[in-house]
C-alpha cells in the first residue's frame, strides 16, 4: 500500500492495529504483543498513581499516532517510533522509583514490569526503524 491509500477512519485504523498484532502476528510475536498490551494496560490498576497516569498518558499518545500513522501508510516499520514518549517516561519512574512505598509491593512490580517491558520493546522499535531506513518501506501485515 502506498501513501495513496484509501483513508480509514481513526476507530477502525486503532482496531485494526490491534487486530493486526494480537491475531495475525506469528505466534511469537502475539504473546509478545499481548504481553506488551497488558504491562501497559496494568496501569489502570494503579491509576491513583501519577506514574500510572502517566503511562495512560503515553501510551494513549502513542495509540493515537499509530493510528494516524496507520491511516495514511499501514503497517509500517515506524508505528514503533511513537513510542519514543516512553523514553522520558522510564527515565522519570526510574530516577523515582526509590521514592515509592516499599510497601505497595504490586504497584513496584509492575513498575518493574513496565519498565523492563516497555525498553525491550524500545529496542525492537528501534531495530524496525533502522530497518526502514535501509529500505523496508512497505507494510508488511495488513488486516
Amino acid at each position: 500500500m502506498t501513501g495513496n491509500a484509501t483513508r480509514i477512519g481513526f476507530f477502525r485504523s486503532v482496531f485494526e492495529l490491534f487486530g493486526i498484532v494480537l491475531v495475525r502476528f506469528r505466534p511469537a510475536q502475539r504473546i509478545w504483543g499481548a504481553w506488551l498490551v497488558a504491562v501497559n494496560s496494568a496501569c489502570l490498576l494503579f491509576i491513583q498513581h501519577a506514574e500510572a497516569q502517566v503511562t495512560l498518558g503515553a501510551v494513549g499518545a502513542a495509540v493515537l499516532a499509530q493510528a494516524l500513522i496507520y491511516q495514511r501508510r499501514r503497517f509500517i516499520r515506524l508505528l514503533g517510533t511513537t513510542h519514543v514518549l516512553w523514553v522520558p517516561m522510564l527515565a522519570w519512574m526510574a530516577l523515582r522509583f526509590d521514592t515509592l512505598p516499599a510497601e505497595e509491593r504490586a504497584f513496584r512490580v509492575w513498575l518493574v514490569l513496565l519498565m523492563a517491558t516497555n525498553a525491550v520493546s524500545l529496542a525492537i522499535d528501534a531495530w524496525d526503524a533502522t530497518r526502514f531506513v535501509r529500505g523496508e518501506r512497505r507494510p508488511y501485515y495488513s488486516w
